[in-house]
């Protein structure tokens, strides 16, 4: 190949470049247009919808309402028709104990229907003669109270006496809309009342209008969306146009000359008037200019600089500089099998590091909850205190007291100084914290109240050295007071959860308990080691009880109603048949 050869091939090349340009531009021109007509059909699509949906909703708002009133209407015709102590209230000779007898069977069939009521509503017998007003309301909540409730049903109830029955009025009483129905002759006046006001419970961004049919506002329910003149005009011009915010539909009450009309305001349905939108407009064409470039980048890498890279390896070779460029010319376009070569090295070399630094993290955790452990252990403070102490004693020659403290301190170091991934039975660790409690006793002369109650069996289970006696040992620390005497409770029974068994062990003081900031950073699950100096010994035994059971065991710290700091420990039953060698 000459150098003549070369300028031609880059020519053609660069046409590629130009189609391909041209290209991704009019391809992302035509994808923002399909988009835009894609997000206008969903638009429409979603209001109709919305709108459909509704529309069903006003329906079932006013055929609840129908169905109601219908109901109350056919009870008091149900009365007037064929309840005998109406019929007994009727005759016009009648005794004062006859009618308070009928009156009283008449009003307890009130109070059955009442009590079946789902909405705030009520029957009642008006007498004329006795000027009396009977009632019974269901239990729902409304303004006012009942007896001035009675009151106003009752004048309304006086003033239309004469009305051709049945008749129906709306009557309005602490601001509340009501609909009042009569039935009856002679005076003696069925009724029921329903409180409209307060009839519906709606969702939020909604408002029910109640009117007559010819657009008076009976009750206005809900969030007040559009005010009373807006409505009234929409109601008398029969229009439901509000603007894109806002949805509204009609329906009439059947059998009433009533109308429902229903407001629902979704900002959703202004679609420009929210980030979101501009946010997608923008990022749309964006992501289109961004993926049609990487197609252009990624077809001109995969068509024409292989050949440019060949015949540059050529040139190089040919003038004795392949060693020099070849690293150049790789990392701009490699062939298939040197690119995977390439990367599987990479991989491999990233694979070794990251075992190396894994291994030596792990190390290092290790070696972190090792000194932490040795550290908890030999505590060389505690141990000069306790000779100090049998120093004092034999100078008082105390004696026995000497003895009980020699053989405590060594019961202690000879079982702290156990492997620490040694396992012990539950009885071997309540022994330690007896003897602990006891070198305790002894030092400070203050008592300790402690009470154990193990299950039979659960003596003989294997626990994590420590694992009681770590959590005693916090308590001694933080839950002392000189004001009371501390009482620590150890108890372990056997639990079943999901098909497992576990011991569980259950210790609490009766101290101040955990402090919120404790209670978030003692519950915190455990995967590595981390040092907080403030609960070495707490830290510690969580990750031994980790690093020798996973996730299988649970510890849950939280603070008794009464007081006191609680820990649950949740081992599960596994037989071990040799200590698990884990480092700490």
């Amino acid at each position: 190949m000459n150098k003549k050869e070369v300028p031609v091939l880059k020519n053609k090349n660069g046409s590629i470049k130009r189609y391909l340009f041209i290209g991704g531009i009019g391809g992302s021109v035509l994808l923002l247009l399909l988009l835009m007509c894609f997000g206008g059909y969903i638009i429409l699509q979603y209001r109709h919808v919305y709108k459909r949906d509704h529309a069903a909703m006003t329906s079932d708002y006013a055929q609840q309402l129908a169905r109601d009133i219908g109901s109350m209407e056919a009870y008091v015709k149900n009365l007037y028709g064929n309840n005998v102590h109406y019929q007994m209230l009727k005759r016009p000779q009648i005794t004062e104990s006859q009618w308070m007898l009928a009156a009283y069977y008449l009003n307890n069939n009130f109070s059955t229907k009442a009590d079946n009521l789902d909405y705030f509503g009520g029957v009642f017998y008006y007498d004329q003669d006795w000027d009396s007003l009977h009632s019974e309301f269901s239990s729902y909540p409304f303004a006012g109270d009942s007896y001035r409730l009675n009151q106003a049903i009752k004048e309304a109830v006086r003033a239309h006496t004469g009305e051709k029955m049945p008749y129906e009025e709306i009557m309005t009483y602490e601001g509340e809309t009501y609909l009042l129905y009569l039935l009856g002759d002679r005076g003696k006046l069925l009724g029921y009342t329903v409180n409209l006001s307060v009839y519906f419970v709606l969702r939020e961004n909604m408002q029910l209008i109640i009117s007559d049919m010819q657009g008076n506002i009976l009750a206005n329910l809900g969030e007040p969306l559009l005010d009373g003149q807006t409505i009234a005009e929409k109601l008398r011009n029969d229009t439901d146009n509000a603007g894109l915010t806002y949805m509204i539909s009609r329906e009439a009450v059947e059998g009433q000359e009533l109308q429902v009309m229903l407001i629902h305001k979704d900002e959703k349905l202004a679609f420009w008037n929210q980030a979101e939108f501009w946010l997608l407009f923008i990022l749309i064409p964006l992501t289109a200019f961004a993926v049609l470039w990487n197609v252009y980048r990624f077809v001109k890498r995969i068509i024409y600089q292989p050949i440019d890279h060949f015949v540059h390896r050529l040139t190089e070779m040919k003038r004795g500089e392949a060693s020099e460029n070849f690293g150049y010319a790789g990392k701009e376009s490699q062939l298939e099998e040197i690119r995977l070569i390439n990367e599987k090295l990479d991989e491999l070399i990233a694979e070794m590091g990251q075992l190396e630094q894994e291994k030596y993290k792990k190390e290092k955790e290790a070696n972190a909850a090792l000194l932490q452990y040795y550290q908890l252990q030999i505590r060389p403070h505690f141990f000069l205190n306790c000779l100090n102490i049998v120093a004092s004693l034999l100078n008082e020659n105390d004696v026995d007291t000497v003895k009980t403290m020699i053989f405590a301190v060594s019961r202690h170091f000879r079982y702290v100084f156990q492997d620490s991934d040694s396992l012990v039975t539950l009885a071997e660790e309540i022994e330690e914290v007896k003897a602990y409690c006891n070198i305790y006793i002894i030092k400070n002369a203050m008592p300790i109240l402690l009470q154990i109650n193990l299950e039979e069996e659960t003596e003989s289970c294997k626990i994590p050295i420590l694992c009681v006696q770590t959590f005693v040992e916090n308590s001694v620390k933080y839950a002392v007071n000189k004001s009371r005497v501390l009482s620590i409770s150890i108890t372990a029974d056997r639990i079943e959860d999901d098909g497992k068994w576990y011991t569980r062990i259950h210790i609490t003081d009766n101290g101040e308990g955990y402090r919120p900031e404790q209670l978030e950073q003692l519950n915190r699950p455990v995967t590595e080691f981390q040092y907080h100096s403030m609960q070495v010994g707490v830290d510690n035994i969580k990750y031994r009880i980790y690093l020798l059971y996973g996730d299988k065991a649970k510890l849950y710290f939280y603070n008794s109603p009464a007081g006191g700091a609680v820990t649950e420990i949740l081992l599960p039953q596994v037989m071990f048949e040799k200590p698990v060698q884990t480092a700490l």
